[in-house]
This record gives C-alpha cells, sequence and structure tokens, in this order.
C-alpha cells in the first residue's frame, strides 16, 4: 500500500505543529489534523507530540501515523479548498515596506476561507498580489479597518509574537446603542480567560454613542461581547444584540453587518527600530451613517 502521509522534514524555525502540518496538507480539515495530534497519531523524530502549539526546530522530521492511500485519506478527512483560487478584489494599502503591508479592510469580507465562505476574501486577493504573505491577525467578517500581512515567515513570526505578547496598540471605533457617558473597564472573563477592553466615549447621538474601544487581550468577539454583556450591544450584530432593533438601523441606514472599525493599530517596527501607527478611515458607508445621525 502506498501511504498518503510522508515522513517531512521541517523548514522553518519555531513554527507550531497545527500550522505546519496545515500549510503542507492543506487538503486535510484543520481540525482533523488537531485532532491527529491530540491522540497521539503524530511524531516529532519519532516521538509522540500531543500538543498542537508545540514549536518545531528545522531539521526535524515529522509525520502523521494514519494509513492509506489519497483516495481513502481524502473521503475521511478531506476538505474542498477554495483559497488557492485568487480573486481580482481590489485591497485598499494603507502602509507598506518591505515586510509588511496594511490594509484597510472592507465590511462583508472574511479574512480567510471557511466552510461557509467562498473564495471572495482577503487571502484569496492576496493570492493575486504577492507570490508570499502572512495573515498575522484576523478581523472578522463584518470588522472593518487595520489589517496586517507580512511579507515572509521571518517577519510574520516577529508580528505574531507582539501581538501574541500584547504589545500592539489596538483602538476601535464602536457604534453602540444607548447613552454611554463616562470611560470604563471591561474586566469579565471569556470563555473562562482573562480579557481587558477599555472604553471612552467619542461621540453622542440620539439613542447611540460612538465609542473608542482599546483591547489588551484578543478572545473571540471580544468587544462584540464585552459591550452586549455591558448593555451596550454593537449597533447592527445581530448575535449579541437585538435583531428587531438592528433591522430597523439597517433599513434607515443601509448598514451593512454591524458598526464596528479598527482604526488605528500600533507597535514597535522591529527593521525600521521605531514605533509606527496604522490608521484606516471609515468607508462611505459608515462615515455616511455618521453624518445622518448628527443630523438627526
Amino acid at each position: 500500500m502506498a501511504f498518503y502521509f510522508k515522513k517531512l522534514s521541517v523548514d522553518r524555525d519555531n513554527e507550531r505543529l497545527d500550522k505546519f502540518l496545515r500549510r503542507i496538507y492543506p487538503e486535510i480539515r484543520l481540525s482533523v489534523i488537531q485532532k491527529f495530534i491530540r491522540s497521539g497519531k503524530v511524531t516529532v523524530d519519532d516521538e509522540r507530540v500531543k500538543d498542537k502549539s508545540y514549536r518545531l526546530k528545522k531539521g526535524q522530521t515529522v509525520l502523521i501515523k494514519v494509513s492509506g492511500e489519497r483516495k481513502q485519506i481524502m473521503e475521511r478527512f478531506g476538505r474542498t479548498i477554495s483559497e488557492h483560487v485568487p480573486s481580482s478584489m481590489k485591497l485598499k494599502v494603507i502602509y507598506e515596506d518591505d515586510d509588511m503591508v496594511a490594509l484597510n479592510k472592507p465590511a462583508g469580507v472574511s479574512t480567510q476561507p471557511g466552510t461557509k465562505t467562498s473564495n471572495r476574501t482577503i487571502y484569496n486577493a492576496l493570492l493575486s498580489y504577492d507570490t508570499e504573505f502572512h495573515l498575522v491577525h484576523r478581523l472578522d467578517k463584518y470588522t472593518t479597518g487595520v489589517l496586517i500581512v507580512a511579507k515572509n515567515y521571518e517577519f510574520a513570526k516577529i508580528i505574531s509574537d507582539l501581538f501574541y505578547s500584547h504589545n500592539v496598540e489596538k483602538h476601535y471605533l464602536a457604534l453602540v446603542y444607548g447613552l454611554v457617558k463616562n470611560s470604563k473597564e471591561l474586566r469579565n472573563p471569556i470563555d473562562e480567560k482573562p480579557a481587558v477592553t477599555i472604553i471612552d466615549p467619542k461621540e453622542f447621538f440620539s439613542g447611540y454613542t460612538l465609542l473608542e474601544v482599546e483591547i489588551f487581550t484578543g478572545r473571540k468577539h471580544q468587544i462584540r461581547r464585552h459591550l452586549a454583556s455591558h448593555g451596550m450591544p454593537i449597533v447592527g450584530d445581530d448575535i449579541y444584540g437585538d435583531i428587531s432593533k438592528n433591522e430597523e438601523f439597517r433599513k434607515r441606514y443601509k448598514l451593512k453587518g454591524y458598526f464596528l472599525h479598527c482604526h488605528e493599530i500600533s507597535f514597535f517596527h522591529p527593521k525600521k527600530q521605531k514605533k509606527i501607527t496604522l490608521r484606516a478611515p471609515l468607508n462611505e458607508e459608515r462615515a455616511n451613517i455618521l453624518k445622518s445621525l448628527r443630523i438627526h
């Protein structure tokens, strides 16, 4: 029998085990790869490793010990991958150097493909622009604003470590229901993990407040969940907010999705040896919504 999975030689230092295997086997579902690791079916230098976040060293050997030829493996564990299809979507570049590019992400576009997304993603669009890129963080589908993309693996690792160690300043604009008079620090845990969100009212409207939001952790849907749990859901957020209110708002102001925008990211650029600040203006749709609210 010709086995599908072969012994692999690690070509990068400090890459996570699950990320390495996903890069080599993009046709295998990530959840399956992580299950292989947890169940002891993956070896590194012939030793079982059950930690998906295990950091590899260049020159090590990795093997998935699951038998089967290609057809059998694909039937059991394969997925349809759309991420290799380039998209002609035009990207709005707000900053670029030799190591990275920063984009102003539009609303309604996922950062990368998933089981419920088409090939109209930031990932697919990047395939048309460059031969190598690395997504170092994500914005939710309807969150707009600053999105950083590394142009090489070495810089991707540096930026990823900055995000992981909370050395990246992230500021958002969020339009929420209700009157929020004072700045607040929100610290209730998310998924049993610490989460810190700072809010500062910037502008008041009839029935709404525009907040500046800074997050010091990166939990899933952190801003949306924190604000909703404190009685100030983001306008348009059907998962954590009021669907009927959102429908009325969309009919009146033509909002796509929910109103959350990453307007500024700052960090120390290790190659340039200085702090850089990346800013993204609101798109026309959301800027016009604020203009309309000011009139009313």
